[in-house]
């Protein structure tokens, strides 16, 4: 009995066991005899969102990442194509950045999508005075019903927020953040809410 034992002992806790890829929490100060990686997706700094001045973006992947990839045309991140991430990304205007971290043996991280839209305050209204005569052109605003996704009456960060969660979604509607409906949520529908924005 005690031999078997030891058999038993001795396979558990002898035998090395790896794994390349680790998803899920792992617990600090456990010895548990896997060794791995923790696959991250990239994270940015500022964080994505609403801004009123240009940004510089930067990227940062998990331990292990061998290299970032990112988009910004709209095109999936992949570990073959875009751009191969090394300095931060200026954003001088509303943009979506898909990232992707690329690890060894292939192993590659789910797709983060970060969407910035930059707003500058307005100038203000010129004041004075003079008369005027005259009647000037009429100035309409268009329709925000297409872009406006929460339907609150206005486009604006939270009609942002239902575009970039539904980022990718095909077989979309209005309410899920498809502005042209054309079905899918892509940079077509991001610029067409950057244009009717009203902050």
């Amino acid at each position: 009995m005690k031999y078997l034992s030891l058999i038993i002992f001795s396979l558990a806790f002898s035998i090395p066991v790896y794994a390349s890829e680790v998803t899920g929490t792992i617990t600090t100060g456990v010895d548990t005899g896997i060794e791995g990686i923790v696959v991250e997706a990239p994270t940015a700094t500022p964080p994505a969102g609403e801004y009123t001045s240009e940004q510089s973006v930067a990227l940062s992947g998990g331990e292990g990442t061998m290299s970032i990839r990112y988009t910004t045309d709209g095109a999936a991140a992949t570990c073959s194509s875009g751009n191969v991430y090394s300095t931060p990304i200026t954003v001088s205007s509303s943009l979506v950045i898909e990232a992707i971290s690329c690890y060894a043996n292939s192993i590659v991280s789910p797709i983060a999508i970060f969407g910035y839209a930059i707003n500058p305050p307005s100038a203000p209204a010129p004041s004075g005075g003079g008369g005027g005569g005259g009647g000037g052109g009429i100035i309409t605003t268009p329709s925000t019903e297409a872009y406006d996704f929460n339907t609150d009456g206005k486009v604006d960060v939270f009609d942002f927020n239902v575009l970039i969660t539904n980022w990718g979604s095909t077989g979309a509607s209005s309410s899920t953040g498809d502005a042209n409906g054309d079905g899918n949520v892509d940079i077509l529908d991001f610029n067409l809410l950057i244009i009717n924005w009203q902050p």
